[in-house]
């Protein structure tokens, strides 16, 4: 805390409390005489004597105990602000900041990062919902550490530590009666209610694409942004059918009574999922252990794809 007084001031502080040059030399680290031009000089600088002294020692004067409550006050805040920057630095240093895109933000992660959390009650998530082309930039910018998005080909400047199949999939209930097919044809849909995603999304522009190349087309029941809304939608709607990335939902499916199966056309084969950190700028140690985390599970999650 002396670094941030002005030196004068801090020596001033102790000999105050200490009442004696010489009993406050022991915790300075000054001698005597050089304690004293210390004093001597703030006296100058205040235009006041800070001290009665005595043959037993030094009492401070009215201008004294003044000064030697600017001096505690001063002493106190400094020690508040040393411990909100350290109690800043050690929140950074356990906060992990992650972009994803909705799919990746609906079900997965929660159900994933709350594995993690139960083995590291100290960290603290950032989760950034966008879509995949603003999660690389806020990798690229330094704003986040981990991005989690849909891709079609190579970023530079990026370290994809994870790339796994991500193919559009027909999402419906058990009991739909296309529920029995082995694949799905686009024009098999089309009798159906279909949800679509926002078409910004990698998964929407895939399906518009397949649905042009086929000469077929779909005017959806209901089209959002928010996968949460279309999901539910399927629970709820008889008959209908939602084009959907397969670990998006893959961990409730069973419990919701959904299936995921995989159309036919080889267009909604194409998307990749991947995991990117930064190049040139390695993770720390609980960051590592997180992306390490996200990685497994998405390893085991997509092992459900089609069966195997």
């Amino acid at each position: 805390m002396r670094k941030l007084l002005e030196p004068s001031l801090y020596y001033f502080s102790v000999v105050a409390q200490s009442g004696s040059l010489t009993a406050s030399t022991e915790k300075l680290g000054l001698t005597v005489s050089a304690l004293s031009r210390h004093i001597a000089k703030l006296e100058g600088d205040v235009g006041v004597a800070l001290f009665e002294r005595h043959a037993r020692g030094m009492v401070l004067s009215h201008a004294g105990r003044l000064l030697a409550r600017h001096a505690q006050r001063s002493l106190a805040d400094a020690q508040s602000v040393i411990a909100e920057i350290q109690g800043d630095e050690r929140k950074r240093a356990r906060t992990i900041r992650i972009a994803c895109t909705e799919g990746f933000a609906f079900d997965f992660l929660p159900v994933s990062l709350g594995g993690f959390y139960s083995n590291h009650p100290d960290a603290a998530v950032e989760l950034e919902v966008v879509s995949s082309e603003v999660a690389s930039q806020m990798l690229m910018s330094g704003e986040v550490s981990i991005a989690l998005s849909f891709s079609f080909k190579p970023e530079p400047g990026v370290v994809v530590r994870l790339t796994l199949p991500a193919p559009v999939m027909a999402l419906m209930r058990r009991d739909h009666d296309l529920a029995s097919h082995t694949t799905v044809q686009l024009a098999d849909i089309v009798r159906f209610p279909v949800l679509l995603q926002d078409p910004g999304t990698t998964n929407r522009q895939l399906f518009d694409i397949a649905c042009n190349v086929e000469g077929i087309e779909i005017v959806p029941f209901v089209s959002s942004r928010y996968v949460a809304a279309l999901y539910r939608f399927v629970q709820t709607v008889p008959r209908a059918v939602m084009p959907s990335g397969y670990v998006s939902v893959a961990k409730r499916l069973a419990g919701d009574g959904l299936i995921a199966l995989p159309f036919d056309n080889p267009l909604l084969q194409q998307r990749r999922l991947q995991v990117k950190t930064l190049a040139g700028r390695p993770l720390d140690g609980l960051a590592q252990e997180c992306i390490d985390w996200i990685v497994q599970d998405l390893n085991a999650t997509a092992k459900g794809m089609f069966g195997i």
